[in-house]
């Protein structure tokens, strides 16, 4: 076996066995959010309709969530009780041995999750090696496998699980036909795309966002290979090719859709979230087509041949513009910049503030940008930094450059297209942007080593063993809330990810089921992640009656949903101070997430808050 075969074969043994070390113990010991929808319905609601041949009942949810329920079900034969018969638990009192169930169940159907990230690893090597080398692939595989963040949502059951592992390949196997010209790499995307669109209707974006690259490939690389109406009619064809490709896999794959063809179309390309860009889309691709097919590429030519001859300036311009706002948003951090109430912003995602149109999208693209880049280790992200850089650097754009240009293009495409749906974009909703950040990181750490002075000081097998040892270090502090990590560089006055999944949930109902009489105590949670590991009776709601009516004996609060609660609460102060409970300082019990005081679960005894 040679060398290099040894070296990969190293770094995989590492990544999986990392994966099992800090991943394993978690698909039990955890009690999240959103979960409970596809634990107690979705998942066994598929399954059971596709057994049943219930076509009709497919239809879950409008994610549509059908990956999720694909994967995750393959948890459901080790599992002897039917999950839907705990359903009515959750914020009832239970026995010790119905929680343990329930825990148990968890991990059967988290399983599946987790394997198949493990499993996709060598799916994005392979592709990454085929278009950028091996050393990329390696630190690519590197930084995906021993990420916090991808860790974290590998171990949930969501539709963000499974999304972005499908669109990152996707994405990926459609970059490798633009350098290879293979049709089965055009093929694969398409395939991808149709899995990613039914798992959840974020991906649409990908059918814009593809077209565009189509045109992009004109500019940044084909220029002087063929002309532009043979290149467009061409591009067309394949454009067409991976469409009907995509569409014919979501059918198949979507039974719902076999009943009811309008479902399809709902959840593709009639979803809500495509309405803002659909126009623009649309009319694009008409223009062009008639441009192309008609006109003889009179229009094509000219416009493209401008870009053409300007496309350094283009790549230099979209580089200069995503550096910038990563500068305003470390001045925000670091040198006390107030332009935007990023912290508020990411507090409150469904919105993106007020003011002019500009500042409300900048302010969304910032905010967006603040999760992202403190939610990777400062090795990734300095790796990043640099591979933009090189778009600069290079005289004549590289293949890996124009890969880094795209990967770009697609995360300000991402922030843009959420702020014009008045989204902001937490750690999870843009985990898309992940795995592709990861191969532009990738790239810049593998053209640093491929340096010639660097070379002579350090191989690149050094670059591996300390990238392996930082990210490592990164998981053992976080552990075991990887949603929940922020970089070592964010001043721990600030926070991440406002929008958790539970992180401290489990600890929090634990503590209050070891205390005498939990069984008959009732409590008042602001997420129900707590009351479902909890043995006693249970509330999340905010009704006056709730406290009136029941002797509340303990409150658990925590930071990700402080923001909600003060919203909701303003009918209930009057029996329970909620500003006063978000800001007590001495209560029964804590789990402070990610070593960050700001960032917290308390479990605090109800004379501490109601008033006298």
């Amino acid at each position: 076996m040679s060398r290099e075969k040894i070296i990969t074969i190293l770094i995989f043994s590492v990544i999986i066995a990392s994966g099992f070390f800090f991943g394993f113990p978690r698909l039990k010991d955890f009690s999240g959010v959103d979960e409970p929808y596809w634990f107690y319905d979705r998942v066994p609601k598929f399954w059971n309709a596709v057994a049943d041949g219930k076509w009709k009942s497919t239809h879950l949810c409008d994610k549509p969530g059908i990956g999720t329920a694909m994967v995750s079900g393959a948890g459901l034969p080790f599992i002897t009780d039917d999950p839907r018969d705990f359903e009515k638990l959750r914020y009832q009192p239970k026995t010790s041995q119905e929680v343990e169930k329930i825990r148990q169940m968890y991990f059967w159907l988290r399983l599946p999750i987790f394997l198949f990230t493990l499993l996709s690893l060598p799916a994005f090597y392979f592709l990454i090696k085929k278009l950028s080398g091996e050393n990329t692939a390696r630190f690519a595989v590197i930084f995906m496998g021993l990420s916090p963040i991808l860790l974290g949502i590998s171990l949930i059951i969501n539709t963000d699980s499974v999304l972005w592992i499908l669109t990152a390949l996707s994405t990926l196997s459609l970059f490798v036909f633009f350098k290879t010209g293979e049709k089965k790499y055009l093929i694969l995307s398409g395939f991808l795309l149709g899995f990613s669109v039914i798992s959840k209707f974020v991906a649409n974006m990908l059918f814009v966002y593809f077209f565009l690259l189509f045109i992009l490939e004109y500019i940044f690389y084909v220029r002087g290979e063929t002309d532009i109406k043979k290149y467009l009619k061409q591009a067309f064809v394949n454009y067409l090719t991976l469409f009907a490709t995509a569409m014919l896999t979501a059918f198949v794959f979507f039974p719902a859709a076999w009943v009811k063809f309008s479902l399809l179309i709902k959840y593709t390309v009639g979803h809500s979230v495509f309405s803002s860009t659909w126009p623009l889309y649309a009319a694009v691709i008409s223009i062009l087509g008639i441009d192309v097919f008609f006109l003889k590429g009179y229009f094509s030519e000219k416009i493209f041949g401008f870009f053409v001859k300007y496309k350094s300036l283009l790549a230099k311009t979209a580089a200069a513009f995503f550096l910038f706002m990563v500068a305003i948003v470390f001045l925000h951090v670091y040198a006390g910049l107030d332009i935007y109430d990023i912290q508020s912003l990411i507090a409150s995602p469904k919105g993106i503030g007020e003011g002019s149109l500009w500042k409300k999208y900048s302010g969304a693209v910032a905010a967006d940008l603040y999760s992202f880049l403190f939610s990777v280790s400062p090795l990734v992200l300095l790796s990043f930094i640099l591979s933009t850089f090189y778009v600069f650097k290079d005289k004549k754009i590289s293949r890996d450059s124009i890969t880094v240009l795209y990967i770009l293009i697609f995360i300000l495409l991402f922030y843009l297209g959420s702020a014009i749906n008045e989204v902001i974009t937490t750690v999870r909703y843009q985990i898309m942007v992940y795995p592709l950040a990861y191969v532009a990181a990738a790239i810049g750490i593998k053209r640093f080593f491929e340096n010639e002075t660097i070379k002579k000081i350090l191989p690149s097998w050094s670059g591996y063993i300390f990238s392996i040892i930082v990210l490592l270090t990164s998981l053992h502090l976080i552990k075991p809330h990887f949603l929940a990590y922020a970089s070592e560089i964010l001043p721990k006055s600030h926070i991440v990810n406002l929008k958790g999944m539970g992180e401290g949930s489990l600890e929090a109902a634990y503590y209050l089921n070891s205390l005498p009489n939990a069984h008959e105590m009732t409590i008042w949670s602001d997420k129900g992640a707590v009351c479902e590991a909890f043995v006693g009776r249970c509330f999340i709601d905010f009704k006056q009656k709730t406290f009136q009516e029941n002797d509340i004996k303990y409150f658990v609060v925590s930071t990700d949903r402080r923001s909600r609660s003060l919203k909701m609460s303003s009918g209930s102060i009057e029996y329970a101070d909620f500003r006063k409970l978000y800001l007590f300082d001495d209560p029964e019990f804590e789990v402070i997430i990610g070593g960050r005081e700001v960032n917290f679960v308390k479990v605090i005894s109800k004379k501490n808050i109601f008033e006298e």
